[in-house]
């Protein structure tokens, strides 16, 4: 009878540890796909490698509120008093419209994914430091006019997420040992940890390396009255 053998499958479950009834059910790959309204657990035997970077979470959010506000502040100067080649004053607005959202996202997959080692959790994790990484970088390295505030900010802002992408690969490394994955989750992992890693390795060169200043010069045309 199917009533039956759900109350000997429940039975069984019941004669067995907790633990154990939780391991068995437990197979999910993010903290989005565990059910609401319960306690989010940690892969079996996972700990979080680098515990201290929970306090630097903390921190870089209200220092990214802050040096995004100089960021929209400052763009606003130079619009106002800078000429700007065509088209390039919009693209930055853009960057630093999007620049909060890549925040909110990654702040929540690296808390969520370093303290439970879900997979896809520490792929979200990397992959949306990688891109917060590449738009900071624009604007320390490549934005239309750089003023000393800019270099200041932007530079700590951009180790802060070098140093947490770190922890991430870390606790991935320990996940892809603990956890049976496919071939496409193992593959993910792969690539999001080696584009972190390459876009740290040239922010410290660019940094370490001497460089020239680069200056375009755009010529205004009047007309003649």
């Amino acid at each position: 009878m199917p009533g039956q053998r759900r109350d000997d499958e429940a039975s069984q479950l019941e004669g067995q540890p907790l633990g154990s009834q939780w391991s068995s059910k437990d197979n999910y790959y993010s903290v989005l796909n565990m059910p609401p309204g319960r306690p989010k657990s940690a892969l079996s035997n996972y700990s979080n490698l680098t515990p201290w970077v929970r306090g630097l979470f903390f921190c870089h959010t209200y220092f990214a509120y802050v040096y995004t506000f100089y960021m929209f502040v400052l763009a606003f100067y130079k619009g106002y008093a800078l000429q700007y080649p065509p088209g390039r004053q919009t693209w930055e607005m853009v960057l630093i419209m999007v620049l909060p959202a890549m925040q909110h996202l990654r702040f929540f997959f690296g808390h969520w994914g370093n303290e439970l080692g879900r997979p896809h959790d520490l792929f979200a994790f990397m992959l949306f430091g990688t891109m917060t990484m590449l738009v900071l970088m624009y604007f320390l390295f490549y934005q239309a006019y750089i003023m000393p505030l800019d270099t200041s900010y932007l530079t700590i802002a951009v180790f802060i997420v070098a140093v947490e992408g770190i922890c991430g690969i870390i606790n991935s490394l320990q996940t892809m040992k603990l956890m049976s994955l496919s071939v496409c989750q193992i593959s993910m992992l792969l690539i999001s940890m080696t584009s972190l890693l390459g876009v740290i390795t040239f922010f410290f060169l660019k940094e370490l390396l001497p460089t020239e200043a680069w200056v375009e010069q755009y010529q205004i045309m009047k007309d003649a009255h």
